[in-house]
């Protein structure tokens, strides 16, 4: 009889420690999403069908549900690129996501990708690098696809991204 109490009563004491240490796992959460970019950028001509550029975007991010921590945040990048022949492997960035509640998330992305008669298309990954506020210690990465069409205005850089942002909050 007392061998089977002390096994409950240890059964229960692993039971609750492994529950509490479930409910301390940050949950993942995913947010489809889209964000446009105006950009303005500086070009290098490096030689023959080659440049390095870089830039500066600014745009706003929209969740395609209409809410979660990243809807209608405003968004600031700095980047640069080496193109040779249309094509860009190098592209590497970094940024900041300004939220509605007045927090911030710090990111770093690299992409690849094409761009031909002024159209472009590319992938890359966006990683989260810390945060403000209740964004503190934030945690994740997510794939992205960037959309590039002709601009509307001459020298202004116009683009779009489809993801589905992928983070944890402690």
């Amino acid at each position: 009889m007392k061998k089977s109490i002390l096994i409950l009563v240890l059964s229960l004491v692993l039971l609750a420690a492994s529950g509490l240490d479930a409910q301390a796992q940050p949950k993942e959460v995913t947010e489809p999403a889209t964000t446009t970019f105006y950009v303005t950028a500086k070009v290098l001509p490096l030689d023959e069908g080659r440049l390095y550029m870089t830039y500066e975007a600014i745009g706003v991010t929209v969740n395609d549900r209409g809410e979660g921590l990243f809807h209608n945040a405003t968004i600031r990048s700095l980047g640069g690129m080496t193109v040779e022949k249309g094509i860009y492997k190098d592209e590497r960035g970094w940024g900041v996501y300004n939220l509605q509640n007045g927090d911030k998330v710090f990111f770093t992305y690299t992409w690849s990708g094409e761009i031909k008669a002024g159209v472009g298309i590319g992938k890359g990954t966006v990683t989260f690098a810390g945060g403000t506020g209740k964004c503190a210690g934030i945690q994740g990465s997510f794939e992205s696809t960037r959309y590039s069409p002709r601009s509307a205005v001459e020298g202004i850089g116009q683009s779009y991204t489809k993801a589905n942002i992928k983070y944890k909050l402690p």
